[in-house]
């Protein structure tokens, strides 16, 4: 029987010998991690001195886990041969700078899956890693800061408003960095493909960033902006989305080289954020102006109780007198006095910031707000302030002057009627404030029956829903119905605030007189910044199949862009047509060689074949 050969070993997880432990070409075994190990000895070549290094491909390294579709949970995950089974089971191992590395194959996930901060989720590649969730009325991933998704499809099946990506609704983070969500593909109907809502994470950055994100969630949405949340956009392509990119309550994203195909609605905006700040006019203005001075200092009130779940991070603060606050303000807290197992400390120290919004106010002087959690529990001992954060106005926030009056958006034709030889009169009922003016249109007739109606101006001062009557040409039977908006003023600048007093300027002139005392509350709007975006056959459904033109989709181009009550989409774009459209002012139309707008109409062919002819051109 031969000699069995025996070499330096232990059974200790991790365990590793010293250099001294070792000669020139001696190995060691840990038996545990079924790791060897040996001397590098490189002195005489490079300087560099003698030191332990693992042998072999499957060599642990302590900050990549691996997952393989044969692998297993109860495994270590630190090396591809001692893969874990799920990506789960590597997230519940991971820490800060780890990287989960995740080999081709399908993957059903108990889902949620909550990522620690500074984690990365890589993928081999995009078609052959796909991540199915188990649970269908529960999102896929809970990202957190620092997050980096890549290579990878999502499939299977998820209710309505359930998303792939979004952050943690039941334990919001305090948030500096985005997460990066690249080059995935998203499979799931009726989903969303990422989820940023303001509500859910709390700090200067409450946005994600992405890259190369296919939407072909039919029914779903490609990506959902809410509640002050925000995004940055690459080439982001949705098809047969409900909505492409959605943005509401004070949501904002900029969005380049993307596309929106098929689908029900392209790019949509809707209302504005729950009120941030009320200004107060400090010097009358007269009619038809467009600079206000208003002063927007805030009251600080004392706190008398600040009761704290550190499981959730959800804390209920009570003050000693009525405060002022709204759902969705942020408050600036301060010198609040709290003890835990260590001893005492004042409360906020910067770590998570010193502005919280506010979450509910279940009584005038009570509010809710997430601070962030703790292992520890801590309770109130005495102190503290609050108040409304005040922040110079800027770019991206609307204001109204005490009212908010309305005016006409959009006219839709309920009724075609018919036998109309010319266009019918359309009268739109005045406003019965001094200062408006009635909305003026126009009738587009088309095979005898009225196809559109253009505005020509959409009116001011309307506190309700005005009347629409189509008279006239010939015809009868038209009816339209009216969608109003909100009239609300976008802060274009202001002055840096002295004294509490800050003077902005805002991007229409004031049709009446402002006067002193006169409030103004400030809103964040919603918007969309995209620019180079393609819109193909948006407005065709959702169906894959109906929706082609070779099976009966009909393109309707006011659904590439919905603004809805105060939203604001700013774009550039092209659609299948060829129109190439700079906001809803400028239609250049390539097939019919013109250059239309909302003050004038002008042939390409008539301003540029006298131009070429008069440089001696053909």
């Amino acid at each position: 029987m031969a000699t069995p050969i025996r070499i330096k070993r232990s059974a200790v997880p991790g365990k590793r010998p010293q250099v001294t432990d070792l000669q020139v070409g001696e190995l060691a075994l840990n038996t545990y991690d079924a790791e060897l190990v040996t001397l590098r000895d490189r002195f005489s070549q490079t300087g560099i001195g003698t030191e332990v290094i693992r042998v072999g491909a499957g060599a642990t390294v302590t900050n990549v886990i691996y997952v393989t579709s044969d692998g297993n949970d109860n495994n270590t995950g630190l090396k591809l041969g001692d893969a874990k089974g799920s990506i789960s089971g590597a997230v519940a191992i991971s820490r800060t700078g780890s990287i989960i590395r995740v080999s081709a194959g399908s993957y059903i996930e108990n889902n949620p899956i909550k990522l620690p901060s500074q984690v990365s989720v890589v993928g081999d590649s995009l078609r052959e890693v796909s991540v199915i969730p188990q649970n269908a009325d529960k999102d896929l991933f809970h990202v957190s800061p620092g997050n980096y998704v890549t290579e990878m499809s999502f499939t299977g099946t998820m209710n309505s408003g359930k998303a792939i990506f979004a952050f943690d609704p039941e334990k919001p983070r305090y948030s500096t960095q985005s997460p990066y969500l690249r080059n995935c593909t998203n499979f799931i109907q009726n989903s969303i493909g990422m989820k940023i809502d303001g509500n859910a994470v709390f700090g200067p950055f409450k946005s994600m960033v992405t890259d190369s994100y296919t939407q072909y969630n039919a029914n779903g949405v490609g990506v959902s902006i809410t509640n002050g949340g925000y995004a940055q956009i690459v080439s982001l392509f949705t098809i047969n989305t409900d909505i492409g990119v959605f943005a509401g309550s004070g949501g904002q994203c900029d969005i380049t080289n993307s596309n929106s195909s098929f689908g029900n609605f392209g790019l949509v905006t809707q209302d504005v954020s729950p009120r941030k700040n009320t200004g107060i006019i400090v010097t009358e203005q007269a009619v038809n102006k467009d600079t206000f001075a208003i002063n927007i200092n805030s009251t600080e009130y004392n706190i008398s109780n600040f009761e704290y779940d550190h499981t959730t991070g959800l804390t209920t603060v009570t003050t000693s007198s009525n405060h002022n606050f709204d759902v969705g303000m942020g408050v600036s807290l301060s010198s609040i006095v709290l003890s835990c197992a260590f001893g005492q400390k004042t409360y906020p120290d910067g770590d998570v910031g010193y502005v919280f919004d506010v979450k509910s106010v279940p009584a005038a002087n009570k509010f809710t707000t997430h601070v962030g959690i703790s292992t520890l529990a801590h309770t109130y001992v005495s102190g503290g302030t609050a108040k409304i954060d005040v922040v110079r106005p800027f770019d991206g926030q609307v204001v109204y002057f005490d009212k908010l009056y309305r005016e006409v958006q959009k006219i839709k034709v309920t009724a075609g009627g018919s036998n109309y030889t010319s266009s019918p009169t359309v009268t739109i009922d005045a406003p019965s404030v001094d200062f408006g003016i009635a909305a003026t249109a126009v009738a587009v007739i088309k095979n005898d029956k009225v196809d559109s109606i253009d505005i020509i101006s959409s009116g001011r001062g309307y506190e309700s829903v005005p009347t629409i009557t189509i008279a006239g040409g010939g015809g009868s039977g038209a009816t339209a119905s009216l969608v109003m908006k909100d009239k609300y003023y976008a802060v274009l600048k202001s002055t840096p605030i002295s004294s509490g007093i800050t003077t902005i300027t805002v991007d229409d002139n004031v049709p009446y007189v402002v006067g002193v005392g006169t409030t103004v509350p400030i809103h964040k709007q919603s918007r969309i910044l995209a620019s180079s975006h393609s819109f193909e056959y948006i407005g065709t459904g959702v169906d894959l199949i109906e929706s082609l033109p070779s099976r009966g989709g009909v393109a309707i181009q006011d659904n590439e862009i919905d603004d809805r009550n105060g939203g604001l989409t700013i774009f550039t774009s092209t659609d299948q047509t060829g129109q190439f459209r700079i906001g809803d002012g400028v239609i250049i139309d390539q097939q019919q060689g013109t250059i239309t707008g909302t003050a004038y109409s002008k042939s390409l062919f008539s301003t540029m074949t006298p131009f070429i002819l008069a440089l001696g051109g053909d």
